[in-house]
């Protein structure tokens, strides 16, 4: 019951939104190559990137967004041509929306609260060791238990929480040793998972993920902590997706805790990323587009190595800060 749930909710979500834009480009009211993002749109609609991503696919397999080497999609042009790449902040008016649109009044369920308690969860772990209470959850979010419980079986399938013998949901610490033993793990099983991705990986969407690096060098002040993290999402998940081995994947997936400290980190501080970083990124993908697999495996595993020894001194600086405000669902354990 809980998974038709959550389709039905989807298929709500994004039919709404495809219809917005859908009516607001073709009376010309959004301005041609405007550069659509999931982030920002699902904001204006107050939704989660799911169903915005869904609605994008749409619109673009109707021929009224364009792909382009870059994140996001294109406004297309009149008749369906490609214009330019327009970046601008997106809004309401951006949009061609009179005012903001109401929230998506769509039953709750546990793909809605899901983004917010990953959220919370992945800050809350790099600080302590927390019980997660499903009865308070369930009150904070205005949702069952029920609901509840299928978001966190899928964070238990992300690594970040886990069930105890006594049926309590915990999550943390996350230590310098589980740092570590991620890293390890990491360095086997992601050149393996990317050698086996990149013959099915589109080409198209390597040199846009390239072109992103490139921008990303040029001006690395540009990059704040979450585009950083969709950066880092795109090679270390995302490129090893299409990897045929559904268990070398979910394992790679349980290992991927380092990436929250370093999210954790870079939006703590308002940092940018290191150079390093951003030229380690481009290397991997440079060997993608050249069609070498080998080099690129090989680069991908140098870039953990050295991210390895990065992320242990980011938690050691986490270390000494405040904890933030959680909520009250996270209860630490002494």
């Amino acid at each position: 019951m809980g998974d038709n749930l959550v389709e039905t909710d989807s298929r709500l979500r994004y039919r709404v939104i495809y219809d917005r834009l859908r009516a607001a480009i073709e009376l010309g009211r959004v301005k041609p190559g405007l550069v659509l993002l999931e982030g920002p749109v699902a904001r204006i609609f107050g939704t989660s990137r799911v169903p915005v991503r869904k609605a994008f696919e749409m619109l673009h397999a109707g021929g009224l967004l364009h792909t382009f080497e870059g994140r996001g999609y294109l406004v297309a042009g009149a008749n369906g041509g490609v214009p330019e790449p327009v970046r601008a902040p997106l809004s309401e008016e951006a949009l061609g929306f009179d005012s903001r649109p109401e929230p998506l009044d769509i039953p709750s369920n546990s793909e809605r609260i899901y983004d917010s308690m990953e959220a919370a969860i992945s800050l809350g772990i790099v600080f302590g060791h927390f019980r997660i209470d499903e009865s308070d959850a369930a009150a904070t979010f205005g949702v069952s238990r029920g609901t509840v419980r299928e978001a966190l079986n899928r964070l238990r399938d992300r690594g970040l929480v886990e069930k105890s013998a006594y049926s309590h949901w915990l999550c943390g610490p996350l230590t310098a040793r589980a740092v570590r033993e991620d890293y390890e793990l990491r360095v086997l099983l992601e050149p393996a998972a990317l050698r086996m991705s990149a013959p099915l990986l589109p080409t198209e969407e390597v040199k846009a993920a390239l072109a992103d690096i490139e921008r990303a060098i040029g001006n690395p002040d540009s990059i704040d902590a979450a585009v950083l993290y969709e950066l880092e999402k795109t090679l270390h998940d995302k490129f090893l997706s299409y990897a045929p081995n559904r268990k070398l994947l979910a394992a790679v997936s349980h290992a991927h805790m380092p990436l929250i400290v370093n999210h954790a980190f870079y939006d703590a501080f308002r940092l940018h990323p290191e150079m390093g970083t951003l030229l380690e990124h481009r290397a991997v993908l440079e060997h993608l587009v050249a069609g070498d697999v080998r080099a690129a495996s090989r680069a991908l595993e140098e870039h953990l190595r050295r991210g390895e020894k990065r992320t242990r001194q980011r938690l050691k600086v986490l270390a000494v800060l405040p904890e933030p405000d959680l909520p009250g669902y996270l209860q630490r354990i002494a």
